[in-house]
């Protein structure tokens, strides 16, 4: 690259998850060898002086933050007057990040959505890491076959975006944006639907990592096309070679988060039975308290003539008996997220993302937690039939 050299800041001020010294690290190194200084960026706020030093800057993925309504301003002042950005999200878009990129990207005609994108068929192991073969000719996609693209979400695009990279046609959503690009005023934007483009494992896909490079030097204005051996500094970088490590990783990170959601499952149900004790035990004090209220209040209408309204209260078997409900529909809704849960794990079996055994231990427990709360509903509809019946006679 020709010239002087490119600076590039990588803002930490938003709880980023790409970072330098960790997810970031390998891109970092693959954009100095490629002629680019890296920084990190770390003061608050963002401003326009230091900005200015800057040839791009990159928000990689910020997480629970939100930027103030003037950093946005001096952002999109930055890209008029010919400063380059680049913006990376993650499966839910703002929504699910917590964060508030789309407010800067849709000057530019582009939108983050609160989306996951999964491909069943174009993967490269798991149906979240989609294989993106629909790219527009450019400068960004020069010596580019695919992409690996994990969690991503999609954007959504008007008249002011050019699409760079879409979904298959039978991914879901299918045949929709995830990499797009704007020229505003001097400046150009790059929107990328997930920040793992760029990872570690990512980057040993050998589109991803010439994908990267293109990407830096459009934005710099210096867009020469760079040959997949100018990045490929290892060997093997086919992507059945080289994402299986980063697949299997990705499966028993999701299997262990499924594990530890089903036991969570079962700890709170029984903190929920400790209180159902103590509320049971509390509406026994009640109604001793009630019948108590009533007979005093019998006593001084006998004495003093005084009608008091002894009846405000519900008698005991009718509050009995909306309780009986209220715990029958809480039942009800347990039994219908466990299902939802246990079809999720019955997909990624079905997939081949789960190990037999694994996927075997969890529906077991799962299956027995339904069956305890159907023998517990089916216990309490029999307690409120009797209820009702004594009432009615």
């Amino acid at each position: 690259m020709s010239g002087r050299t490119r600076r590039i800041f990588f803002d930490q001020t938003q709880n980023e998850r790409g970072r330098l010294d960790s997810t970031y690290s390998q891109l970092a190194d693959l954009l100095k060898e490629n002629g680019f200084r890296v920084e990190s960026y770390k003061e608050y706020m963002i401003l326009p002086r230091k900005l200015r030093e800057a040839d791009v800057i990159v928000f990689g993925c910020p997480n629970s933050s939100k930027l103030r309504p003037s950093e946005i301003d001096t952002i999109k002042k930055y890209v008029r007057e010919g400063g380059n950005l680049m913006l990376l999200s993650l499966s839910g878009g703002d929504r699910g990040l917590m964060n508030n990129m789309s407010q800067i990207s849709k000057d530019f005609g582009i939108i983050f959505e609160n989306t996951a994108v999964k491909d069943t068929r174009n993967n490269a192991g798991v149906p979240t890491m989609p294989i993106i073969r629909d790219l527009t000719s450019h400068p960004l996609t020069e010596g580019v076959t695919d992409l690996v693209i994990p969690a991503s979400c999609t954007l959504r695009t008007t008249k002011d975006a050019k699409v760079i990279a879409k979904t298959s046609e039978v991914a879901d959503p299918a045949s929709q944006p995830v990499i797009a690009i704007a020229e505003h005023g001097k400046g150009r934007v790059i929107c990328v639907g997930s920040y793992e483009i760029f990872r570690s494992g990512g980057l040993k896909n050998e589109g991803n990592a010439v994908f990267a490079v293109n990407a830096f030097r459009w934005l710099c204005g210096t867009e020469a096309t760079v040959k997949p051996s100018e990045v490929a500094k290892t060997p093997g970088k086919t992507i059945a070679a080289t994402t299986a490590q980063v697949a299997r990783s990705e499966v028993k990170e999701i299997d262990t988060t499924l594990k530890r959601l089903i036991d969570t499952i079962f700890n709170i149900q029984k903190g929920m039975d400790d209180l159902t004790k103590r509320i049971t035990h509390i509406d026994d004090s009640i109604e001793s308290l009630r019948d108590q209220f009533q007979q005093f209040a019998e006593k001084t209408q006998e004495q003093l003539g005084l009608v008091i309204p002894a009846k405000q209260f519900k008698r005991p078997e009718e509050n009995r008996a909306d309780a009986i409900r209220s715990d029958i529909l809480s039942l009800e809704k347990e039994i219908s997220s466990i299902q939802q849960l246990r079809e999720h794990i019955e997909e990624r079996h079905e997939s081949g993302a789960m190990p037999r055994e694994t996927y075997e231990e969890q529906v077991a427990k799962l299956d027995g937690r339904i069956k305890n709360l159907e023998r517990r509903i089916k216990k309490k509809k029999k307690e409120l039939d009797k209820i009702e019946a004594e009432a009615s006679s």
